[in-house]
């Protein structure tokens, strides 16, 4: 089995790509392609090769939706359009160039973050190759298997596996994925220095000086990470558990971690791709239909955003910012409604019996409900689930078991 991975410069997610094509897919072959100088092959996007080519511009014209292609990428949504046709045609050129002639019976990535990827899944697709990604999940000791955050039904978990994940997710449950105060702020340290020395080197002198055209490099400054000392102070603007009144009617909202392909790619709608924005919308819709808007920022992305933004957020009298290290699970024993976009705390609410309102159409554990609508119970704009084991179950599908 001929195999072709995408890999890029780190170490440990290119390690759980390899492992997938040859320990689940069973790789004879393996062919690695990358945007750098580690990969058999290498999508040049310094290449010029193809600007202006005009079989490339009608595959294009032909094969994709530019709106979708555009607006789902940070870089592209931010590039004046003529750049970002030559980039998009860069781009396909390098792919087409690899995958002609080449017989491979399978494509192994990442869930698709940027415009690059996104083109060389489409590609691949329309030449019939089965396109698996592997990405990270929120219950340690698995790997969702998904390339645009869809649920896949990859195999058929035994019945004690089910029981096993289902008990931790209802007991006290903490995501391994959701640092301390202490691991946060550490985090945020080295995003902040690592960025002090990127935006200048990547940036400045690669993208803008040199040309080079890199998705790294471009994507430098709408990259997730501390571009300001002052956002080391922002706790001021978040309260205890102690200090909000639970008698109102009350939605709780996990927030996310942007810009980042799970709304981007995740959601389902290329209007939506700009969290901020879509945060400031829903809580002016959802001040009409609660009295209370608890926002709880994703503790793994804490100290990003500045201050301003959270007086913004706060400056509806309907919305309390809960401190972001507080787990989930202690706080879903205080509401009894959770609003979600694409991310897990709806998987946790649900299974402990909470109802969850679904923000966006593509949500993969909407997919997944759809195997079992016998097991959805809907009241208004909101779902609950009578099942939670078929759930689990059915969610675990689209998954692996990793060390």
């Amino acid at each position: 089995m001929n195999t072709l991975v995408y890999i890029r410069r780190h170490k440990g997610f290119n390690a759980s790509v390899l492992a997938f094509a040859k320990d689940c897919l069973g790789a004879t072959s393996v062919t690695t392609v990358s945007e750098y100088f580690n990969g058999t092959d290498r999508i040049d996007m310094n290449a010029s090769a193809w600007d202006y080519d005009a079989d490339i511009q009608a595959y294009v014209d032909e094969n994709f939706y530019l709106p979708n292609l555009i607006f789902r990428d940070r870089v592209l949504r931010n590039t004046p359009f003529k750049e970002c046709l030559l980039l998009i045609r860069r781009a396909t050129g390098n792919i087409l160039s690899i995958l002609k002639g080449s017989s491979f019976d399978a494509l192994v990535t990442y869930p698709i973050d940027n415009y690059i990827m996104d083109i060389l899944i489409q590609v691949a697709k329309k030449k019939g190759i089965p396109c698996y990604g592997v990405s990270s999940f929120f219950y340690a000791g698995y790997k969702r298997i998904t390339v645009y955050g869809e649920h896949n039904r990859y195999r058929v978990p035994d019945e004690a596996e089910v029981d096993a994940v289902l008990h931790g997710l209802q007991h006290n449950f903490r995501s391994h994925m959701a640092p301390s105060r202490n691991k946060a702020l550490k985090a945020a340290f080295v995003r902040y220095v690592k960025n002090k020395g990127r935006y200048p080197i990547f940036y400045l002198f690669a993208a803008k000086l040199l040309g080079r055209r890199e998705y790294d490099f471009l994507a430098t400054p709408y990259n997730t990470t501390v571009r300001r000392l002052a956002n080391f102070f922002v706790e001021r603007h978040f309260v205890g558990l102690e200090k909000i009144n639970f008698s109102k009617s009350t939605i709780f909202v996990p927030m996310h971690y942007f810009p980042e392909a799970t709304i981007e790619y995740w959601c389902g709608d290329p209007t939506k791709v700009e969290f901020e924005d879509m945060l400031r919308c829903k809580i002016d819709e959802l001040s009409k239909r609660y009295d209370q808007i608890i926002l709880k920022e994703h503790p793994a992305t804490m100290f990003d955003n500045p201050s301003s933004f959270y007086k913004e957020l706060i400056s509806n009298p309907k919305v309390v910012l809960v401190d972001p290290f507080i787990s989930t699970s202690l706080l879903l024993e205080y509401v009894d409604v959770v609003g979600c976009w694409t991310g897990t705390s709806g998987i946790e609410a649900l299974v402990n019996g909470k109802s969850v309102e679904l923000f966006v159409k593509e949500q993969y554990y909407m997919q997944a409900l759809q195997h079992h609508p016998h097991i959805v119970e809907h009241s208004g704009e909101a779902i609950k689930v009578n099942d939670a084991k078929l759930f689990i179950a059915e969610i675990l599908r689209g998954s692996i078991v990793v060390e």
